[in-house]
Formats: C-alpha cells, sequence, structure tokens
C-alpha cells in the first residue's frame, strides 16, 4: 500500500492516548513534545498490505516535520535506514558477521554446532543444546559433485559468514532493498552454507540472510553441504560469479580468489621434478584439465594481489572496494584496464622461476612507485567529493573514462623514452628492471608537467565530453592537440625527444 489510511476520530484519541507520556503528547521520532495540534499526524509503525485491516495499535503520532521525512516508509522502515546508513557509515566494509554482531550482540553470534552422521540411516543429527531442540535431518547427495547435504531451519546465532568463498562486501542500496521486501515477504530459496567441523559457513545468499536478520528474523533457511571438498566449491562459486554471475564479484575479490587459487596449485607444481618457469606452471595446469586463459588468470592476478595489497601502495585509498564510501574516483577494474595493463608483463614468462621472480619484484615495485607518483600529483589533496573545489574537478577531469586510458598510454611511452626502450618486445616488459634514481626523477618531473597541463582546468562541456570519450586513440590525439604528448613532456622536462616519434 503506497499509502496509510487516514485514522478516524476515535482512533485518533486511542493514538493520541498511547502516545502520551505524562500529560504531554510526543513524536515517536524524537520524543520531543508536540505542543500544537495542528502539528500532530499519524503513521503506521510496521509496513502495510493491502488486506490489512486498520489497527490503531499500528500507528503513532508524528510531529508534521517528521511525517513529511518519513514518506511512504513505516516507522520501523525510516528507523532501519537510518540505523544502517550509520552501520555503513561507520568505517570500513561491511560483512554478514558484521550484521550479526550489531543484531545479535558480541557474545551471541556465530556460534558452534555438535552433529553426528547416521549412515544406516543416511541422517544428520544435530545435538540440541538448552535453548533449540534441533534433531535429525535426511542427507541428500549432489548428483554432479557426491556432496552430501540437507535443508535446516536454522536459528542465526549459529550462522558464520564463509570469508574464504565469500569475501565480498555488503552493498548498502541492496540490502536495503531486500530488507524491504522480506519484511512483508517470504524467502522463496534458502541460503547456501557449508558445515565443516562444528562451524555453518554462509557462503551464498549473504545480503539475503543479512536483510533477514536485520529484519527481525531469528531463523533462515539453509542448504547445508557437509564437509564439501573447498576447493571446487570455491572454483564453482568463482565461475558463477564470472561468467554466470546475476551480481559480480568485485575486480579486487575476483583477483585475491584467483591468487588463493594460484598458491595452491603452485605448491603441487614446485614439488615436481625439473627446472620451472611461468610457462611451465602454465603447461601444467593445462594439463591438470585447467583451459589456458585461466592458468594465465592465476598468475596475473597472484602479480595484481601482490600490488594491491602493498602498505606502500597509496592510490589504494581511492579505490572504491578498498573504501566504505562509493565516492571514489577509481575501482579495481580500472587500474586493471589501465595501468596494469600498460605496466606489466602479460604471463607467462619463459626463463627460469629465480630470475623471472627477481624481475617481477622488481616490477612490482616499479609499479607500486609509479601509482604512488601519480597519487601524489592527481589526489592527494585534490580528490574531495564534500568540498566540490576546482581541484577536485580537476581530479575528477584526470580520472574520466576516456582521459585516464589515454594519459596512461602516453605515460608508459614517456617512460619507455627515458629507459631508452625502442624495442617493441622491451616494451611490452617495462617494468621488468631496475630502474635509477635519476630515471625515476625523470618520470616524476614528467609526471608533473603532465598533470600542470591547462586542460584539466577547462570546466567547458566540449572538455568534457571529449576526456570522457571511450576511443582512447581519439582522446590520446585530442590531449595532443592540448600539449599533452610523448614529445611535449619529453621536451618541456628538457630531455631528449629526438628519438622519439608519438
Amino acid at each position: 500500500m503506497s499509502a496509510h489510511p487516514e485514522p478516524s476520530a476515535k482512533d485518533k484519541k486511542i493514538i493520541i492516548s498511547n502516545n502520551t507520556i505524562g500529560s504531554k503528547l510526543t513524536c515517536a521520532i524524537d520524543r520531543r513534545a508536540i505542543n500544537n495540534k495542528s502539528e500532530v499526524e499519524f503513521h503506521h509503525i510496521k509496513p502495510l498490505t493491502m488486506e490489512d485491516r486498520f489497527d490503531p495499535s499500528n500507528f503513532v503520532a508524528v510531529c508534521k516535520k517528521h511525517h513529511k521525512e518519513m514518506g511512504e516508509l513505516s516507522l520501523t522502515e525510516y528507523n532501519s535506514n537510518k540505523e544502517m546508513e550509520k552501520f555503513f557509515k561507520d568505517g570500513g566494509l561491511k560483512k554478514l558477521n558484521d550484521v550479526l554482531k550489531l543484531k545479535l550482540q558480541e557474545n551471541n553470534f556465530a556460534k558452534h554446532l555438535k552433529t553426528e552422521i547416521n549412515n544406516s540411516s543416511n541422517e544428520i543429527r544435530i545435538i540440541p543444546d538448552e535453548k533449540n531442540g534441533m534433531s535429525s535431518f535426511p542427507l541428500f547427495i549432489c548428483p554432479a559433485t557426491g556432496f552430501l547435504y540437507f535443508y535446516i531451519v536454522l536459528p542465526v546465532e549459529y550462522i558464520h559468514n564463509d570469508e574464504e568463498l565469500q569475501p565480498r562486501p555488503l552493498e548498502i542500496d541492496r540490502l536495503w532493498n531486500l530488507y524491504r521486501h522480506l519484511l512483508v515477504n517470504s524467502q522463496l530459496t534458502p541460503s547456501v552454507c557449508r558445515l565443516t567441523g562444528n562451524k555453518i559457513f554462509l557462503f551464498d545468499g549473504q545480503h539475503k540472510a543479512a536483510a533477514q536478520i536485520w529484519a527481525g528474523r531469528k531463523e533462515i533457511e539453509c542448504k547445508v553441504y557437509v564437509e564439501p571438498n573447498i576447493r571446487l566449491l570455491k572454483e564453482t562459486n568463482l565461475v558463477a560469479h564470472d561468467r554466470l554471475r546475476q551480481m559480480p564479484f568485485f575486480t579486487s575479490v575476483l583477483i585475491n580468489k584467483w591468487a588463493s587459487i594460484f598458491a595452491e596449485e603452485w605448491k603441487k607444481y614446485m614439488a615436481q621434478k625439473g627446472q620451472k618457469s611461468e610457462a611451465g606452471f602454465t603447461t601444467f595446469l593445462i594439463n591438470n584439465g585447467r583451459k589456458k586463459h585461466s592458468a594465465i588468470n592465476m598468475i596475473e592476478s597472484n602479480i595484481y594481489d601482490s600490488i594491491i595489497e602493498d602498505k606502500k601502495n597509496s592510490i589504494i585509498k581511492y579505490v572504491e572496494e578498498f573504501s566504505s564510501s562509493n565516492r571514489k574516483p577509481l575501482t579495481t577494474n580500472r587500474l586493471k584496464q589501465t595501468i596494469f595493463k600498460k605496466f606489466i608483463a602479460v604471463p607467462p614468462l619463459d626463463m627460469d622461476i629465480e630470475e623471472s621472480d627477481r624481475l617481477r619484484e622488481l616490477e612490482r615495485k616499479n609499479v607500486v612507485r609509479l601509482l604512488n607518483l601519480v597519487t601524489r600529483y592527481t589526489l592527494t589533496g585534490k580528490w574531495d567529493p564534500d568540498k566540490n573545489d576546482e581541484n577536485h574537478k580537476i581530479s575528477e577531469r584526470i580520472y574520466l573514462s576516456g582521459s585516464f586510458k589515454a594519459w596512461a598510454g602516453i605515460l608508459k611511452d614517456v617512460i619507455a623514452a627515458i629507459l631508452e626502450l625502442f624495442d617493441e618486445n622491451e616494451r611490452k616488459e617495462i617494468f621488468l628492471r631496475e630502474i635509477s634514481e635519476e630515471k625515476w626523477e625523470n618520470i616524476e618531473s614528467c609526471i608533473a608537467l603532465m598533470f600542470e597541463r591547462r586542460i584539466w582546468q577547462d570546466d567547458s562541456q566540449e572538455n568534457y565530453n571529449m576526456l570522457r570519450l571511450s576511443n582512447e586513440n581519439q582522446v590520446r590525439k585530442y590531449l595532443s592537440r592540448r600539449s599533452i604528448s610523448v614529445n611535449d613532456m619529453l621536451g618541456l622536462s628538457g630531455l631528449d625527444a629526438d628519438n622519439f616519434v608519438d
């Protein structure tokens, strides 16, 4: 129902009586006295449906200001909305365990279960505690994997967020919409969990479970796999949120998950006899049933992950996935498609692993140093959506989709020229080398000049439209006309640009 019915005069008296403390009628929102009768209005506590009959016990008195502010939200939804906003603003990424901790209190969540499997009757027995009388549940077998599983209506205090299989944070909009839906509707499909040891980990349906807990549900319908193969579940979950996704993982999560699978497979590979290399590892994976793109994904993700997790990497605070705010200029995917794509040598390297490891570590440090320089000249002390001043608007223009790709490409060519890399194969491995401090000073000088150009201060609509074009070559030509080209940067820095042609 989009709007609540107007209470009758008789019902209004009942509502006013229920909301009067001493001799004062108070607003249900802030408990302040409503002294003027013309300011008294009425609002429903729980969401209404078309079938609901009017019930004065589901209504409260509110002041005119708060009644307008609440709109079509019930009092329950209004209060939850305020609480949810505070929850997400209170620092860091939020996950299911954070909701459980908030709603169930510190020592009353993530409890353990005692279980026994009866093979003769093909059942699993949940040994009851003083509060819950859960008993036996039939076991089923997955025809594809042979995994055992059962269905249970599980008290929420026994749920653990599955950090290994479900590393995504909660999203406020998705949680809010599901919360409102589940206040008045049933859960149609169960959440999916795994029983490992004496804990039940929820790995599919995190938002749905969190929404139900927020809505006050004490139990959640679950499908629970019994001691499944974690590696197989991890890969199934990864594919489901990559190529078969309904709601995709953040790129950062995909990178992290591929990197964790890489670590497992790498141990097996290193246990083999013979010389080792990235190319050899790729062949090893393909021979064990992997697709080539999955094998390369693993190596790339391990490289990306080492850069993202470097504590010296200052750009991370401006990446959406690593902030409680979504008002950030970058995502991991944008970094992947620009800086990582242009400055990280595509695997696999066909050289002895000791040498490739040495070069990859140089590459990692070089990328982090480059990102820190870019951060210093484009974001630090500039990016501030709340101020939205001229410095912030300059930073916004620098990170528009077209301009970001274009200047990253120009920067790669500038650095290649500074490092005197004119062979195409050498340029593909631009950071697989040690770079002298003198060269880094030249690189920094060019970066400073690039982001001092007047184009970034141009607030015209034409400039904005050109910088957001998806065609990188077209934006690059536009930047060149506005004095941002390889020769411009090298020439203005006092470097020899004769050997390089844009």
